[in-house]
């Protein structure tokens, strides 16, 4: 698979999760019971799947290649801009950690800050998707030697597996039971 097809697909994954993140921010916005060990599920999938293997695959690899073939800056400008949303969703993310606590044990302004993160990743992270896929990842693929992409390739299954061996059906199959629940 081109590398740029495998972020493509970890895109499909991230948009099931943006669906669960939906639904369960749904449920304790409605002030339905807060299940702990979903809520964790979620954070993790958020962290270490959408945050340390997608991101990382685009900062520390995709994003190199294309400023090091870019002529132009728009294509550096919009890397800029997709590096900074990475930082706001690590933040929503450091801030769900934060707030989890107060929430489980009946916090009702916690639970309220846990909902404006929820909101506020599940509106910057459709946005980011799209961009990505119509416009940066199309560019890059025209952009980038067959070399370079094998080369990506190999760099991003390197990265995946320092993770986990298996860390893409891990977190497909946390995604389609939270799906099912």
């Amino acid at each position: 698979m081109q590398p740029l097809e495998h972020l493509v697909k970890e895109h499909r994954l991230i948009a099931k999760a943006v669906s669960a993140s939906e639904a369960f921010r749904n449920e304790i916005n409605a002030g339905g019971p807060i299940r702990p060990r979903r809520y964790w599920k979620l954070v993790d999938f958020w962290s270490t799947y959408a945050d340390i293997v997608h991101h990382g695959k685009e900062e520390q690899l995709l994003f190199p290649a294309i400023v090091e073939q870019s002529v132009s800056s728009e294509y550096n400008a919009t890397i800029d801009k997709l590096v900074e949303e990475h930082m706001y969703l690590l933040g929503y993310i450091s801030d769900l950690r934060r707030w989890a606590r107060p929430m489980f044990t009946g916090d009702r302004a916690a639970r309220e800050r846990v909902i404006r993160c929820l909101d506020g990743y599940l509106e910057l992270i459709d946005p980011h998707i799209k961009l990505e896929d119509t416009e940066l990842f199309p560019a890059a693929a025209d952009m980038l030697s067959k070399k370079e992409l094998n080369k990506l390739a190999k760099e991003f299954k390197a990265l995946d597996a320092r993770v986990s061996p298996n860390v893409h059906s891990y977190y497909r199959d946390i995604i389609d039971n939270l799906m099912k629940e």
